[in-house]
Parts: C-alpha cells; sequence; structure tokens
C-alpha cells in the first residue's frame, strides 16, 4: 500500500516547520509547556537533535508514498542509535496528512518500517505518543508496541504564582 522514500531536501524545511508547530502545541495541551514557552522550546529541541538539518548522522527522513497514486501522505523521522549488534531505533515522528487519515496508512507506514528495520539489523524500535493522541496510541497498540512507561501529572488547583 506504501513505499517508504528518503525525504527530499526541498521537502525538510517544510516539514520542520509543520512538526515545530504540532510538538509547541502537544506540549502545550500534555501540560509540559506554557503556551509562551511552547514555540521557544520546540525549536531548541528540534534543533539540538539535528543540527545538520535533514543530514544530521544517524537521522533518516523518509516521506510516505501511496503506491497507486503516488501521492505523498505524510514523513516518518527515525533515528538509529550506533552500536554493535542489535540495532535500536526510536521514531520521533510519524504523521499522516490530515486527508489521509483513518485510510490504513499509518498502519502501512509502520510495516514498511519493519521491513526496513530488519534489512538495516534494528531489532527494535521504540516511541512516544502523548496521552491525547489516543488514535495513535491505539494504532501502537495494534501493531504490538508496549508501554515501557508513562509520565503522569495533576494540576494544582487554585496555585499562586510567584
Amino acid at each position: 500500500m506504501v513505499r517508504l522514500e528518503k525525504m527530499a531536501a526541498e521537502d525538510f524545511d517544510a516539514y520542520i516547520e509543520k512538526l515545530t508547530a504540532n510538538y509547541a502545541k502537544d506540549n502545550v495541551r500534555s501540560g509540559r509547556w506554557t503556551r509562551e514557552e511552547a514555540l521557544e522550546k520546540s525549536v531548541s529541541q528540534i534543533n539540538s537533535l539535528l543540527p545538520e538539518g535533514i543530514e544530521t548522522q544517524n537521522h533518516v527522513f523518509f516521506s510516505i508514498v501511496d503506491e497507486g497514486t503516488g501521492d505523498a501522505v505524510g514523513y516518518i523521522w527515525l533515528h538509529v542509535a550506533p552500536g554493535e549488534g542489535h540495532k535500536k531505533a526510536f521514531i520521533y515522528d510519524l504523521i499522516i496528512f490530515e486527508k489521509f487519515r483513518k485510510r490504513g496508512y499509518g498502519r502501512s507506514a509502520l510495516v514498511a518500517l519493519e521491513e526496513y528495520a530488519k534489512e538495516k539489523g534494528i531489532a527494535s524500535i521504540s516511541l512516544h505518543v502523548f496521552a491525547h493522541n489516543a488514535a495513535a496510541f491505539s494504532l501502537y497498540r495494534k501493531m504490538g508496541y508496549e508501554v515501557t512507561s508513562m509520565n503522569m501529572i495533576k494540576n494544582i488547583p487554585d496555585t499562586q504564582m510567584e
């Protein structure tokens, strides 16, 4: 249903711009960051992870392409940890464009990513999902991903600001 293609350099800047905004919004929604600090923190974290942009070592960026139409339906950002023996990978981002959601593209992209992992000797893939992203959480569980840790928060009502 889909194939993974190396992301074109001309798509990278637009991808990072959207990723930065989405990551900021997700962190505000989750209660980790305030709205005022979110964009700055998002930019800072992404820049520290990708000092060389799309060419940053051990990071791979894919366009998810519908094999039937040739349309790009989303992107994946994968980090492959260097090392001897069984390699490990981390999905920093998997996005299916809004108009293509709920059509099986996410599942198909994860299957294609697992094939890539086998070819590259990657023994495990991990990821982070925000608790408010119920659709993604459900997909990952159905695809065999297991919860390995969980962050929790309780907001204290009527707290005075210093």
